[in-house]
């Protein structure tokens, strides 16, 4: 999955927390946040913009990243209640995809 792909494809389902999402999905959209967070926070700490915008874009992006985390932790054959976890969703997000059905 490219990444222009991921990107839609999370965008598309920002709501669903059913379905699966490959490792490479979860990935380009982590990163496209991580990036849109950098450039945001660097245009707030030289005075660009103002504060409440990154709070408000932290908002925006709450949802697709809390339902792509549960759509990956399906992908690899887990519940989806396991992205509530820090430490055990980050090991998660490496396993490979599990060709069995949702749980």
């Amino acid at each position: 999955m490219t990444f222009s792909e991921s990107i839609s494809s999370v965008l598309s389902n920002y709501a669903t927390a059913k379905g699966r999402a490959s490792r490479s999905e979860y990935w380009w959209w982590a990163l496209c946040f991580a990036l849109t967070m950098f450039i945001v926070t660097s245009l707030r700490v030289n005075h660009i913009i103002s504060f409440p915008l990154d709070g408000l874009l932290n908002l925006v992006f709450l949802c697709p990243n809390i339902c792509v985390a549960i759509r990956r932790c399906h992908d690899s054959g887990h519940s989806g209640w396991w992205s509530i976890c820090p430490i055990v969703n980050i090991i998660m997000m490496f396993l490979p995809c599990d060709p069995h059905e949702n749980k």
